[in-house]
């Protein structure tokens, strides 16, 4: 979905689709795509028509399958990432490739409904792996506050950490909560978007939160990597961002809370 001129304003794309006859051509550029070094095919959302609202004129978005290997297709190296590493990004370019109508993913102009099938689910995944990495930051600031001595006492007597730790806990903990009921929703098949930008908010932004402190209970230690912090608290920095800026999950949340009063 992502372009170098569209990230949250998806509508904002520019890659296209035109049909002729009973072919598509796909022209544009994508970008930050993952993992597209080992797949052997992309998903690929082009703007295909307009539609007049009351808002103004609307993209309509198609998604569609296409093979490594087309004609017009080109795959270039993404971008270096200071958060996980070992993640993979491309480009993706489109010059006139064409493809036939049977590789449309669900319907003609539907691109959106395809995509919500499974964003959501994504967002919980990142809550999830968000949790992961909090609890193990935790577990380590735990243990090094009771076991670290600092004028004459383990510095997990002192309040300024003591109160670190217990405020770390307990953001983690509001979490989890958060991220378990959505997911007990999403299987029951009656989760709300809020409900899974409520998990990916607020775990995204309690890992942020719990990483800072760990590596400020460490001191300088947390930052060298011998320990495991550096690389949770660099990692966790992109949480906030993909899948879902931090401000796109308040703005779910906001339009949901006021389309029950008609806003």
């Amino acid at each position: 979905m992502t372009e170098p001129g569209a990230g949250s304003d998806l509508r904002g794309m520019k890659a296209s689709a035109r049909q002729d006859g009973d072919d598509w051509i796909l022209n544009g550029t994508k970008h930050f795509i993952s993992h597209i070094d080992i797949a052997d095919f992309a998903i690929v959302f082009m703007a295909s028509g307009e539609e007049d609202t009351p808002r103004g004129p609307k993209k309509l978005i198609t998604a569609f399958f296409v093979d490594k290997g087309t004609p017009g297709f080109t795959v270039r190296e993404g971008y270096r990432n200071v958060s996980h590493r070992g993640y993979t990004n491309g480009v993706l370019e489109f010059d006139n490739c064409r493809l036939p109508a049977s590789q449309v993913l669900g319907e003609v102009h539907k691109g959106f409904e395809v995509a919500n099938t499974w964003l959501g689910a994504t967002r919980l995944q990142v809550a999830a792996t968000s949790l992961g990495r909090a609890d193990r930051a935790l577990g380590h600031a735990v243990e090094y506050a009771a076991e670290r001595e600092q004028f004459g006492q383990k510095i997990g007597k002192f309040q300024g950490v003591s109160f670190k730790l217990a405020d770390m806990a307990m953001e983690l903990k509001a979490a989890e909560l958060l991220t378990w009921e959505a997911a007990w929703r999403f299987d029951e098949g009656n989760v709300t978007e809020a409900d899974m930008s409520m998990a990916k908010l607020k775990a995204t932004e309690v890992l942020a939160m719990v990483a800072d402190e760990a590596i400020q209970i460490h001191g300088g230690m947390g930052l060298m990597d011998d320990l495991p912090l550096e690389r949770i608290w660099r990692d966790a920095r992109v949480e906030r961002i993909w899948e879902g800026t931090s401000e796109i999950q308040r703005h779910i949340i906001s339009r949901q809370l006021l389309r029950a009063h008609g806003g």
